[in-house]
């Protein structure tokens, strides 16, 4: 499977439909994508002071390096301006944002450097962001803001779209998440065993936007380059979806329930408890 590009204004309901079947799709020159991720890298390369965060391993150590990582997700996270950029994106490709259920702007940065890894700051194994959520109908928006490289992006295995893989979505629990802190206790539900093949890499240029079902199985590609990867992620749900009862097909999820608390109706951010 390949990307497919969408033109921005395309009926929601034809994104929809796409995505629920498996379609990965690309939108290009959408003038608030460009406006978002102008303003996530200002404040991004603000707080590294430099126009290069993506190559503060090789000059910074872990700790210092953790420190301006954990800043520069606050910031982004409760910037109003990125999160409003967000909503007028989602306008212009053809989506009403007060129809949608939406997750914060998140900023998202994968170390190659295992000793920069933390709870958060880590790469991901491979995963649906279904077996979490329990919300078949969410889609997830990934956008990239420096340069990829086929060793240090995302995968995605469209293989696994209708195939079951073997997980521990039935025992993880979000509020041992979240009381476990201190704990390395696991991010999110994810694959029992690493799915074959490398996957299909991600390589779409930065002011590009990939939306894709959060049911495919997905992980973190990192490379010895001492380079991390700065993206945007976000997530959203279409009210009309929900309402349909449409979404992906669960081939695989256990889920102990819809985790419709993640997500705030029409943009409300402030109580958005996505890890």
């Amino acid at each position: 499977m390949s990307l497919e590009s969408f033109s921005p204004g395309a009926r929601p309901e034809e994104v929809s439909a796409a995505l629920f079947d498996g379609a990965l799709i690309v939108f290009r020159d959408v003038a608030p994508v460009l406006d978002l991720v102008r303003r996530v890298r200002s404040i991004v390369e603000d707080i590294f002071a430099t126009a290069h965060p993506e190559e503060a391993e090789a000059r910074m150590e872990p700790a210092p390096l953790r420190k301006a990582i954990r800043r520069a997700r606050q910031a982004v996270e409760q910037d109003e301006a990125a999160n409003q950029a967000w909503r007028e994106a989602l306008e212009a490709i053809g989506y009403s944002p007060d129809a949608m259920y939406l997750d914060r702007v998140r900023l998202r940065v994968v170390p190659s450097r295992k000793e920069v890894s933390s709870r958060v700051i880590r790469p991901l194994p491979a995963h649906r962001d279904t077996w979490g959520s329990g919300i078949m109908a969410q889609v997830n928006w990934w956008l990239p803001l420096y340069p990829l490289a086929p060793t240090r992006t995302m995968r995605v295995w469209p293989e696994a779209f209708r195939s079951p893989i073997e997980n521990d979505s039935g025992t993880w629990d979000y509020e041992a998440f979240r009381e476990r802190s201190n704990e390395d206790y696991p991010l999110l539900p994810l694959a029992r065993a690493a799915p074959e093949g490398l996957g299909l890499p991600i390589l779409i240029e930065p002011g590009a936007v990939l939306a894709f079902s959060a049911a495919h199985l997905h992980a973190s590609a990192t490379d010895a380059s001492a380079r991390s990867r700065f993206t945007i992620d976000t997530r959203t749900v279409w009210a009309d979806d929900a309402r349909a009862g449409r979404g992906a097909p669960n081939v695989d999820g256990a889920a102990r329930r819809a985790r419709w608390e993640w997500f705030r109706p029409g943009g409300s951010y402030s109580e958005c408890q996505l890890p």
